[in-house]
């Protein structure tokens, strides 16, 4: 090879480095792509039920939890304030609670509800009203069922309104209660909320639903439209008359921003909603974004393993060692974090036999310091001798009796001792009360052939305080039917 050739391949190896050089340059510079998360929505609505009791052995193994792109908290809409006059219900008498028959009616039906508490009386019942801000509503028949649980029913009229219904309880035509959740009414071809309900672990499409109330002529009218361009909309399922899903997908290129989806039927435009998809960011590594945390059991004692789970959307293996968690108010050290999908880490703690009783919030870390995501009230230490709720099996009817167990936490002989349960049904009997274990005391319970079937609260209380369970301690007695 002579000079000229090499010096020739000298320029052709340089211009190589250069574009080589260029192109690592581009690639390094080049903004990780977007990935998308949802801020609080409004829930699907979901008739409010007793809560479940609590798990019977604690600790338990872990498992994931079920991932979900938006979080749950605060996602149904906030009751509208009002004082409450409380010091106008009679003494020894408590309302905790309303239920309906149905999740979403239309106008022109009639469906149940309930209102549960204790201490009820035929002259309570008679004493107070229910009543909505949805001026097309009304409530009729109220009857006492038991001590613990009024009946009546919601009359939907035909010119009720789109909206969600809090009832509230009157005495002497002031508010006494409010119920913290509502049913909703949904007028046919209008459209109440939309939400989304999944998201795909790379962050980049979700599930939505849209609450509604269509027949098949106003389905074929029916279209969503995204905000911007690059939102794309797949995958539209009907489930009539009240729910419509689709898949909404995020195309390379749309830029972070606050951005909505709008119904429309026909050329009518039935909702709108602004900024109910936040497209950000990652923060962790090259396409993770976390945006909860949860607790696999919430309420937990001293000594405990706790297992929380960090979700998200985008994450990969390697951010197991780009991101921390610490428990804030104590130090119960560095949490050990282990991948379980693009969605979803668990991340466990040690909880120290001296952590006091108590609530505890949590900080989600990237390894720099950098705080990713605060919540507060994560989870609970509780103190010895802790009663989560009550169960029946079997369930039972007049006539009948069953085992009530009592699950708690740390339960001592002593305290199974000193347990008392009291009911406000004479036809109620509980009887040989034990302790089978640290997390179960258990009794029979006897019905009586004359209880009528409904709810009833057993009163708990052990050396004369008062336990408020915090799954309840409303059991119900059967219909025989």
């Amino acid at each position: 090879m002579n000079r000229k050739e090499r010096f020739a391949l000298l320029i052709l190896v340089l211009l190589l480095l250069l574009v080589y050089s260029f192109w690592r340059l581009h690639n390094t510079n080049r903004a990780p792509a977007p990935s998308v998360t949802a801020p609080a929505v409004v829930a699907p609505i979901v008739a409010p039920v007793p809560p479940p009791a609590p798990p019977t052995a604690p600790p338990r193994k872990s498992k994931p939890v079920k991932p979900t792109a938006p979080s749950t908290e605060g996602t149904l809409p906030t009751p509208p304030a009002i004082e409450l006059h409380k010091e106008l219900i009679p003494k020894n008498i408590e309302i905790i609670r309303c239920y309906y028959d149905q999740e979403i009616a239309p106008p022109g039906v009639t469906f149940g509800f309930d209102i549960n508490g204790s201490g009820f009386t035929s002259e309570f019942q008679q004493m107070i009203k229910v009543t909505v801000e949805n001026a097309g509503i009304q409530i009729k028949n109220l009857k006492l069922v038991t001590a613990n649980q009024i009946h009546g029913d919601m009359v939907v009229g035909p010119d009720a309104q789109t909206a969600f219904v809090y009832p509230r309880v009157l005495i002497k035509n002031l508010p006494v209660f409010s119920a913290p959740s509502p049913f909703a009414v949904v007028r046919k071809g209008d459209v109440l909320t939309i939400i989304f309900i999944s998201m795909e672990e790379n962050g980049r499409a979700g599930r939505f639903r849209v609450i509604t109330n269509l027949d098949d002529d106003l389905f074929k009218q029916f279209q969503v439209e995204p905000s911007t361009p690059g939102l794309q909309i797949s995958d539209i399922t009907p489930h009539l008359p009240y729910a419509i899903e689709g898949t909404l997908r995020i195309s390379q290129g749309v830029p972070p921003g606050g951005y909505g989806l709008v119904a429309k039927i026909g050329a009518r435009e039935a909702y709108r909603r602004n900024g109910m998809i936040q497209i950000v960011r990652p923060n962790v590594g090259q396409s993770g974004f976390v945006q909860g945390i949860t607790a696999e059991d919430m309420y937990q004692r001293p000594g405990d393993e706790i297992q929380l789970y960090v979700q998200g959307s985008g994450l990969s293996p390697q951010d197991v060692n780009a991101i921390d968690a610490r428990v804030d108010g104590f130090d119960m050290g560095r949490g050990s974090f282990t991948y379980i999908s693009g969605a979803q880490m668990r991340v466990s703690f040690h909880c120290p036999g001296t952590a006091a009783v108590g609530s505890y919030g949590v900080t989600v870390l990237r390894s720099d310091g950098q705080s990713l995501y605060q919540k507060k009230d994560v989870f609970q230490i509780v103190p010895a001798n802790w009663v989560g709720g009550v169960q029946i099996s079997p369930p039972v009817r007049p006539g009948q009796s069953g085992t009530l167990r009592i699950l708690g936490r740390d339960l001592s002989p002593d305290f199974a001792r000193n347990l008392q349960i009291d009911v406000d049904e004479p036809g109620l009997q509980i009887s040989g009360l034990r302790r089978v274990d640290a997390s179960t005391v258990a009794a029979e319970i006897a019905v009586s052939s004359t209880v009528a079937p409904g709810d009833y609260w057993l009163h708990l209380s052990s050396q004369g305080k008062k336990i408020d369970p915090p799954y309840g301690s409303i059991i119900k007695v059967e219909n025989s039917n």
